[in-house]
């Protein structure tokens, strides 16, 4: 029977919901300013065959507000889910910024993985100067209007603009050291790639983001290449559920053979 939860976590509470049911679990992790509505097309493929649980981060959606944003504060809303559902090495699947969330819990929780899918995604990056972080908080100081109006209409982050490139910065960061990661990984790992482009982002840069993935995959077995698909990054979820539910098929069949 599926439930609506309000989990507690540091100074807020998260919004989420359970499918229920004796199905392999199934974790969903949004995009950074993203909410578990994005994966309302992906949701009917997976729940008659998974116990799917989707939730809200911190100021995304219906949950609450907090005075931390940060990508280590992100990682324990994961924790905090997982313990309230009582999910046992779920697949992980997420978009983008969630993408990248499900490698690192992975990497460092490998007890508490089964497989995870990456959905354009947890690429690695070179660092980072200030022009770049310049930049971001630039493009977001432009786009205030439309931030406020995604937050009020449910489909963004109740944060600032200067909280939310904030947390751009951090993030981006974070995937500089993102090749330590993959090298502890020893679950599935299973992507797929966008063909299009990055809001914020040149072609040049697109590409390069995502060239990134070549040289762990050539480095680890567990990380593979599931399909590469003709979308941008942002309409990638709804434009390809499909392809989102058949790599967690292949994680999940994975993950119970192990």
């Amino acid at each position: 029977m599926s439930r609506h939860l309000r989990i507690s976590v540091a100074d807020t509470e998260l919004d989420a919901n359970d499918t229920g049911g004796h199905g392999h679990p199934v974790l969903l992790l949004n995009g950074m300013y993203a909410t578990q509505r994005y994966w309302k097309a992906v949701l009917p493929l997976l729940t008659d065959r998974y116990r799917v649980v989707t939730f809200d981060g911190r100021a995304r959606g219906r949950s609450g507000v907090s005075s931390d944003y940060s990508f280590a504060g992100c990682l324990d809303d994961i924790t905090a889910v997982l313990d309230a559902t009582g999910l046992a090495r779920p697949v992980l699947a997420g978009w983008s910024h969630g993408a990248a969330l499900a490698v690192r819990y992975a990497a460092r929780h490998p007890e508490r993985v089964g497989g995870v899918v990456c959905v354009d995604g947890a690429y690695p990056m070179a660092p980072i100067d200030d022009a770049f972080r310049e930049r971001v908080r630039k493009l977001f100081r432009r786009n205030a209007v439309p931030i406020r109006i995604l937050a009020a209409l449910g489909l963004g982050a109740r944060m600032s603009a200067a909280q939310a490139a904030e947390a751009n910065i951090e993030f981006n960061e974070v995937l500089a050291g993102f090749a330590a990661d993959y090298a502890q990984i020893r679950c599935p790992v299973k992507f797929i790639r966008a063909s299009g482009k990055h809001m914020g982002a040149t072609d040049e840069e697109v590409r390069t983001m995502r060239a990134g993935l070549d040289p762990v995959v050539a480095s680890n077995p567990h990380v593979t290449v599931f399909a590469t698909v003709p979308s941008n990054h942002s309409r990638i979820v709804a434009r390809h559920p499909d392809v989102i539910a058949a790599a967690v098929d292949a994680v999940a069949n994975q993950t119970r053979h192990h």
